[in-house]
Formats: C-alpha cells, structure tokens, sequence
C-alpha cells in the first residue's frame, strides 16, 4: 500500500539552509512534498493557502508568538510544527513544538525525527510495525492510566505530539482498544502485569 503523499513547507529565509533540509527531507522518501516560505509576513497566507501536513518553522518566523499561538493563528489545531534551531540560544524557547531540528543536528538525526513524526500507512510491511522506543514509552504510560496531558508532562513533549505518537502507534500496531494495547505492552515486557491492574488496563 502506497504512503499518503505528505505535504512539508519549511520557513526559512537561507537558501543555504531550506536546500539542506530539503535535501535530507527528500532522502527519506519520494511521497514529501516540499514548498518554502521565504519572507517572514508571507508565513500565515501561504501556509493556509498550502495546507501543509508539517511545518518547519525557524523561531524568527513565529517572533514573539508560541506554538500553540501560531496554530491558532493558522486555524490548523492538527498541524505538526518542528521548530527549526538555527543558533544555540534558541533551544531555550522550543517548548511546545512536536519536534525540534537544529542546524547542529547530523543528517541521520534530522531523518530519525521527521520519521517520527509523519505517520505511516497500515499495511506497509513489518519492518514498520516496530514501536520506536519513545512509542513504547508512551504505550507503557497509557496502558498505566495516564492520560495525554499527562504523558506529554512526563516526556516533557506537547500533547499534540503525544496524541500524534498515539495515532502512529495504533497504525502500526494496528491495536486500537485499551485492552489489546494493554495486552500488547505485557506480551512484549513494556510493562509488568501489576502496573495495570486497576488503571484503566486489564482488571483482575
């Protein structure tokens, strides 16, 4: 089954830099799409004339503006938003963003982290049916009873990346009940049958 063709726009005023990122984006997989937004006033009309599945976004784009602002902003609750580290200070203030790519980052790692935001179609082979180790945590922790909110406080994510990272793992898993997640998580020693017990897993 072919992967649903996924839509990218990266804002970014280097040439230098958007032809890299396009460049490694575009390694991963022939089914991206890729458009710029080059001028800073141009981000809110060409991103809802676009309707990108994903934006990275350098922080001088959103200003002032938080993450959860600017999908506001763009009327867009579902969007993936990667914020885009292009000077060391900025990774203090990239909390709220799905993910993060920085300048810093090796290629492999830029690749690692936008395979694990985009999802991946059912049916695609069992290679892709391995949870990463990030979905296991998260599976652990639901299977526990915690709820969205507070899984993302525990990873320290935002809670679109948490539900995002949920829907991800239902696709591979193919697993979309509380208890065949749970029974998934203790076949597999992500958690230990007692942990669940009473909290919202499989009861005694």
């Amino acid at each position: 089954m072919m992967k649903k063709m996924l839509r990218f726009t990266i804002a970014e005023t280097s040439d230098l830099v958007f032809e890299g990122l396009a460049a490694v984006i575009g390694k991963i997989g022939a089914e991206y799409r890729i458009s710029r937004v080059k001028e800073i006033h141009q981000l809110v009309n060409q991103v809802v004339a676009e309707r990108p599945d994903v934006l990275v976004v350098n922080m001088a784009f959103i200003g002032m503006d938080s993450p959860s602002g600017l999908r506001t902003r763009l009327n867009r609750s579902e969007l993936i938003l990667v914020g885009l580290v292009t000077e060391l200070r900025d990774m203090q203030h990239m909390q709220g963003f799905d993910e993060t790519i920085s300048l810093f980052d090796e290629s492999r790692q830029i690749e690692e982290k936008i395979s694990r935001l985009t999802p991946r179609e059912a049916g695609a082979g069992d290679s892709e049916k391995s949870l990463s180790q990030r979905e296991k945590e998260i599976v652990s922790y639901v299977v526990k009873g915690f709820t969205n909110t507070q899984i993302a406080e525990k990873l320290c994510l935002s809670k679109h990346t948490v539900i995002t990272h949920r829907r991800n793992i239902a696709t591979k898993l193919q697993v979309h009940s509380s208890a065949g997640l749970t029974i998934y998580a203790i076949m597999n020693k992500l958690v230990k049958l007692e942990e669940v017990k009473g909290k919202g897993g499989l009861s005694a």
